[in-house]
């Protein structure tokens, strides 16, 4: 667990919480996985492409600028007033808080996709992928309601 208060979450983009959940397929599978990397056995990490393809690839995807079409305009404004919407549906006392700050991070996150593609303009599949990947970080946070004992009025006679 880690204890970060609201204003620093604020500041990511994407937060998902990893759960470690008992699963004995799954333990057996990373377990194997693991055991052979360190057997150095040679079938044991087949990867599609070289560490220097990699590199290049992020290096050229660095360098792209990807500008927002009309089209995605109006579908980051849908989706932003879409988050606006879900916030304030009674959901609000347990809701994170939506602001500007998500719109920014649903700008960041599709220019990033657009890069991932290799894409000079942002496609709408590129925002509705950036507000389905930040409606599924949203936190929801339980807190308990606030009780007054009754008599403590703060008057000291």
């Amino acid at each position: 667990n880690v204890q970060l208060s609201a204003p620093i979450l604020s500041r990511f983009d994407l937060f998902f919480v990893v759960l470690d959940e008992c699963d004995q397929l799954a333990d057996y599978n990373v377990a194997k996985h693991i055991l052979d990397v360190h057997r150095c056995e040679e079938l044991a990490v087949q990867v599609p492409f070289t560490k220097e393809q990699m590199q290049r690839y992020i290096r050229f995807a660095r360098t792209l600028n990807p500008k927002i079409t009309p089209e995605s305009q109006r579908v980051l404004v849908d989706c932003y007033r879409k988050l606006r919407q879900g916030d304030t549906m009674g959901r609000s006392r347990a809701a994170y808080r939506i602001t500007v700050r998500q719109l920014e991070s649903m700008i960041r996150l599709s220019e990033a996709l657009a890069r991932l593609h290799c894409d000079d303009h942002i496609q709408p599949s590129y925002v509705r992928e950036a507000f389905r990947l930040l409606r599924k970080s949203i936190i929801h946070v339980e807190t308990e309601d606030v009780t007054f004992e009754e008599g403590d009025d703060g008057d000291d006679d």
